[in-house]
C-alpha cells in the first residue's frame, strides 16, 4: 500500500490558503494592480518578512506542481516584490514589462525569466522584444538594477548582452547563471560578465600567468551554463581566468572544450609540463572528441574534477591511453560516450571502487564494433562495488547474450549498492533485468526508457518482486510495459514507499481503470503520483 500524505501543519495550511486566495486575485481580470494594494498592506501588517516570502513561494508552487505561466502577470510581480519574495519568475508578456520599472527586487535571490514558447507574435517580436532597441526593454533593465542580492539567474529565450552587462555592475552575490536558447547572448555579453573585453595581447598575458584585473562585481560565480547561446571558446576562456571560483562551466555543445584550454595555455604539448595554472572546476562535460594531450593538460590544471563527461574514439588502444589521464583524478561520476568496453574495464579495474555514478552511452554515430555484453556487465558489478547510480544507453541495441547467466554459476554477481538505475534505448531480457535489480535492496529509482517493453509482463514483475529487490522503490518510470492493473496492484502492495509510478497511459491499463485508480488515490489520501508532467518528459527518446 502506498504511503499516506502527511497531515499539513497549521502554518503550512494557512500559508497555502493565503497563497490560494492571492492566486485567485492575480487571475481575476476585473482587478487591477491598484486594487491589490490593500491586500498587500494587510499582509505586510500581519506577517513578518520571512512568512511573506513563504507565501510568495507557495503562490508559485503547489506541492510538486508548478502553476501555469498565465499566473505570472503584473499583479503577481507586484505582490511578490512587495512581500519580500526571494524567487521571482518573469514570463514573456507585454503586460508585465511596463510595471517592472516601479518594482524593487532587493529581496530577490533567484530570478527566472522565460521567453515565449508559443507561435511567434509578429507584433510582439517587432515592437516589444527587438533586443537591438534597448529602450524597448528599459522597464526590465530598471528592475534588474535593483537585484543587489541576486544569487541565481535562470534565463531561457529572454536574455541579451546588455542584461549581462547590468548584472556585472549590480550583483556582487551572483553564484549561478543559467542561460539557454538565447540567440542574443554572445561573447560580448560574457566578456562583460567576466569583467574584461579581450585585447590582442590578452591571451598572451594569460599564457604567461599574468593576472588581469576584472571590472565585474560578479566575483563569486560558481556555476555558468551557456548552452545554445552564441558564446564561444573565448567566453569560456575569459570566465575561467577572471572567475577563479567557477566549479561548473557548460558551453554550447559545438564548442570544443579542448580549444578552451589550448587557448589558455597554447597548443604545444611539449610546454604543458610547465603550466602551473590551477582552476576550481569540479565538473567537466564535453561532447566532442578531444586530444589525449589536451585531456592531460585539463587534468593537470583542474585537479579537483570529480564529475567528467567525455567522448571517446571506440578503439581500445586509443581509449585506454585517453582514460589513463583520469587515473590522477578522484572521480565520483564518469560519463563515457562511444567508449571501447575493454578500455573502460581497464580503467574500472583501477578506479571503479571510487565511482558512485557511471553512465555508458553509445551515440547514434557509435562505431559498429562497440557492443555491451553480459560479461561486461558482470565485470562492472565486480569493479564498482560502491556504485549508486548506473545509466546504460546503447542506442537501441541489446545487452549481447555472449554467455548464458547460468555459465557464471555461483560466481554470478548482482548490484547491491545501487539506488538508481536507468536503461535508455537498451533492449533487455527478463534475465538481464533480474540480474540488474533483483539484489538491489537499496534501489529507490528505476527508469526503463525504451520504445517497447513487451518482455515486462505481470509474471516477470512478480518474479522480481519475490526477490525483494524493489521493496524500497520510490520512483518507477516504465515506457509501454505489458503490465496490467493486477500487476500494478501487486506492485503497490509490495513497494510501500512507492511515490511516483507510470506513466500509466503507456501501460496495458484501460483509461477507465486509470480514472478509477485516480479517484481511489484521492479518497484514500495516498501520496502517489501516477501521471505527473515531470514524469512524461522523461519519455522523449
Amino acid at each position: 500500500m502506498p504511503p499516506f500524505k502527511q497531515v499539513l501543519s497549521l502554518q503550512t495550511s494557512v500559508l497555502r490558503k493565503v497563497a490560494y486566495l492571492i492566486r485567485r486575485l492575480c487571475c481575476d481580470c476585473s482587478l487591477t494592480t491598484d486594487d491589490l494594494t490593500p491586500v498587500v498592506d494587510y499582509v505586510q501588517l500581519l506577517l513578518p518578512p520571512q512568512i511573506q516570502a513563504s507565501v510568495c513561494h507557495t503562490l508559485l508552487h503547489d506541492s510538486n506542481k508548478i502553476v501555469f505561466p498565465e499566473l505570472l502577470n503584473q499583479k503577481y510581480i507586484y505582490i511578490c516584490t512587495q512581500l519580500h519574495a526571494q524567487y521571482i519568475w518573469i514570463n514573456d508578456s507585454r503586460s508585465i514589462l511596463p510595471v517592472l520599472e516601479e518594482m524593487d527586487g532587493r529581496s530577490v535571490k533567484t530570478l527566472k525569466m522565460t521567453g515565449s514558447h508559443s507561435q511567434p507574435d509578429l507584433d510582439l517580436e517587432t515592437n516589444m522584444y527587438d533586443y537591438q532597441q534597448i529602450m524597448k526593454l528599459e522597464p526590465l533593465y530598471s528592475f534588474l538594477r535593483t537585484l543587489t542580492n541576486l544569487t541565481t539567474l535562470k534565463c531561457s529565450q529572454m536574455c541579451n548582452n546588455f542584461m549581462l552587462q547590468l548584472l556585472s555592475k549590480t550583483c556582487p552575490h551572483l553564484e549561478e547563471v543559467n542561460i539557454e536558447m538565447c540567440a542574443d547572448v554572445d561573447d560580448e555579453g560574457i566578456f562583460n560578465l567576466g569583467g574584461h573585453i579581450p585585447s590582442p595581447d590578452t591571451y598572451s598575458l594569460i599564457r604567461r600567468g599574468i593576472r588581469i584585473p576584472s571590472k565585474s562585481v560578479c566575483t563569486k560565480l560558481k556555476k555558468v551554463n551557456l548552452e545554445y547561446t552564441l558564446a564561444c571558446t573565448a567566453s569560456a576562456v575569459i570566465l575561467l581566468h577572471f572567475c577563479p571560483n567557477i566549479e561548473e562551466l557548460r558551453v554550447t555543445p559545438d564548442v570544443n572544450v579542448g580549444d578552451v584550454f589550448t587557448t589558455l595555455h597554447g597548443s604545444n604539448p611539449e610546454k604543458y609540463e610547465e603550466v602551473r595554472a590551477q582552476y576550481s572546476l569540479k565538473v567537466l562535460h564535453t561532447y566532442m572528441e578531444i586530444d589525449e594531450n589536451v585531456l592531460a593538460l585539463i587534468v593537470r590544471t583542474c585537479p579537483r574534477l570529480h564529475d567528467v563527461t567525455l567522448r571517446c574514439n571506440g578503439v581500445e588502444r586509443k581509449d585506454k591511453n585517453f582514460l589513463a589521464n583520469l587515473l590522477l583524478l578522484n572521480l565520483k561520476t564518469l560519463n563515457v560516450m562511444n567508449c571501447n568496453m575493454l578500455a573502460l574495464l581497464w580503467y574500472l579495474e583501477q578506479r571503479g571502487n571510487r565511482l558512485s555514478n557511471l553512465t555508458i552511452h553509445h551515440l547514434t554515430m557509435a562505431p559498429l564494433s562497440l557492443s555491451f555484453t553480459r560479461t561486461h556487465l558482470q565485470k562492472i558489478i565486480k569493479t564498482c562495488p560502491s556504485l549508486q547510480h548506473f545509466t546504460l544507453k546503447l542506442n537501441n541495441n541489446p545487452i549481447q547474450p555472449d554467455v548464458p547467466y547460468s555459465a557464471f554459476g555461483s560466481h554470478l554477481l548482482y548490484f547491491e549498492s545501487l539506488s538508481s538505475l536507468m536503461l535508455g534505448g537498451t533492449t533487455v531480457t527478463s534475465e538481464d533485468l533480474s540480474v540488474l535489480v533483483s539484489r538491489c535492496k537499496q534501489l529507490q529509482e528505476l527508469h526503463i526508457l525504451m520504445h517497447s517493453l513487451e518482455m515486462l509482463e505481470d509474471q516477470v514483475l512478480y518474479n522480481i518482486l519475490a526477490t525483494g529487490g524493489l521493496h524500497n522503490l520510490r520512483t518507477l518510470y516504465l515506457h509501454r510495459p505489458m503490465l496490467t492493473l493486477a500487476g500494478l496492484r501487486r506492485l503497490l502492495d509490495e513497494c510501500p514507499q512507492l511515490h511516483t509510478v507510470g506513466p500509466l497511459s503507456s501501460w496495458a491499463i484501460s483509461k477507465k481503470d486509470r480514472e478509477a485508480l485516480s479517484t481511489e488515490i484521492r479518497i484514500k489520501n495516498w501520496d502517489l503520483n501516477i501521471e505527473s508532467p515531470e514524469m512524461m518528459h522523461m519519455f522523449i527518446l
